[in-house]
């Protein structure tokens, strides 16, 4: 026999084909009650007491339960292993939601319209604000910030240790112009030893690791610096500042590392949490990476240069973001475009096993395109000659 299985915001109900109330699940009256079961069925739980409510039921004689909800029955298969079927425009379904007060009467429910609207608000209220906090809470959008705020950060470090560099140049041009050329490390020698007049070989051996060398050369610069004298103990707070912005740094790259291994582990085997990340990012979300075509994940974030080719026939760009990619970079610049097709197809697939949660093959794709380098390389040795066309594009623009 069929069982017709009607989910409404006051309970479950079953009903026969005749209309009849078989079995039913009020929740007590509870909204609350209401808005975690249907919070469980969107993660794809259903509660105990929804199976006691199917057992009793096929106990009866009930083998086959019809929904007009299609993620409830598509759950309910999966979960319980009955025999369900989806039917959206389901005649007796619908007949009992337009009655819905007269077959509440039926089991005791005595609720007037005005009263079923107002729940029937309150709960639906209730469950769109969950599902805002939840799709707002999803790691992919995490990422997007966390990417986001290390870019920004990056910026103002750069931005503030140049300024940092111009500054203390007056008092040890010769440290800032020749010799510290890493940021972080002429931060931590302001910070720490401040003064030219302190950097000797004993003060730097204590508390840095560089080499005897370049100690020499250090003391050196800074007994003969034409540098002027002049207050460093506000520059030396900066210099903190410039410190304490790179832990924060590398803290969200650590942090992004462990939200990109959890989400996009495949993405994140292939090109790494950084460059995974800004994909992600740039795409809007790991769920519209997965579905891009690989042409357009290759040049994602080449879009003013290719709009620039679209409007004025300028050289089409081979890559965007991707080319960040070691591997791409690095490359000899005439086959960088051919490997950028290849990488581009191998994240579009990776991106899609991890949005429907398959099973880590960033190992072997990995490989993959490792052979496909090295057969890119044997095949394209040498650049490849400028043809007629290319010259004459390149003559009619000197004229």
């Amino acid at each position: 026999m069929k069982a017709y299985v009607a989910d409404t915001l006051i309970g479950i109900f079953a009903l026969d084909e005749t209309g009849n109330i078989l079995n039913f699940i009020d929740f007590d009256g509870e909204d609350e009650k209401i808005i975690e079961f249907y919070k469980d069925v969107e993660q794809d739980t259903i509660q105990e007491v929804y199976r006691k409510f199917l057992s009793e039921l096929k106990t009866a004689g009930y083998s086959e339960f019809i929904f007009d909800n299609v993620k409830l029955g598509n759950l309910t298969r999966q979960k319980s292993e009955y025999i369900t079927e989806y039917k959206k425009l389901s005649i007796e379904l619908k007949e009992f939601r337009l009655n819905l007060e007269s077959h509440l009467k039926e089991i005791g429910i005595n609720m007037t319209p005005e009263e079923i609207l107002i729940k029937y608000k309150k709960v639906s209220e209730e469950l769109t604000k969950t599902q805002i906090s939840e799709v707002s809470g999803h790691v992919d959008n995490i990422i997007i910030q966390v990417i986001t705020s290390l870019d920004m950060v990056k910026k103002s470090i750069s931005l503030f240790s140049s300024h940092l560099r111009e500054w203390y140049g007056l008092h040890f041009p010769e440290l800032t112009d020749k010799i510290i050329e890493d940021n972080i490390l002429l931060s931590r020698l302001i910070s720490i030893l401040g003064a030219r007049g302190n950097f000797t070989y004993d003060n730097i051996k204590i508390s840095f690791d560089i080499k005897d060398k370049k100690i020499n050369e250090l003391e050196h610069f800074a007994l003969d610096s034409m540098g002027a004298d002049i207050d460093l103990k506000l520059l030396q707070n900066y210099a903190d500042q410039v410190i304490s912005l790179e832990s924060f740094r590398q803290k969200l790259e650590n942090y992004l590392a462990e939200l990109m291994e959890k989400t996009a582990p495949n993405v994140n085997a292939l090109i790494g949490s950084l460059i995974g990340a800004k994909l992600i990012s740039k795409a809007g979300s790991l769920q519209k990476l997965a579905y891009m075509p690989a042409s357009r994940v290759q040049l994602l974030g080449a879009e003013k240069a290719l709009y620039r080719f679209l409007k004025t026939g300028e050289k089409r760009p081979k890559h965007g973001i991707i080319f960040q990619w070691n591997q791409i970079r690095s490359a000899k610049p005439w086959i960088r475009g051919k490997i950028a097709r290849v990488v581009a197809g191998k994240i579009g697939l990776s991106a899609k096993v991890d949005y429907f949660s398959g099973e880590f093959i960033g190992a072997k794709l990995s490989t993959d395109i490792a052979q496909k380098i090295k057969e890119l390389e044997k095949k394209y040795p040498n650049p490849p000659k400028r043809t007629d066309a290319v010259k004459t594009r390149k003559k009619r623009k000197k004229k």
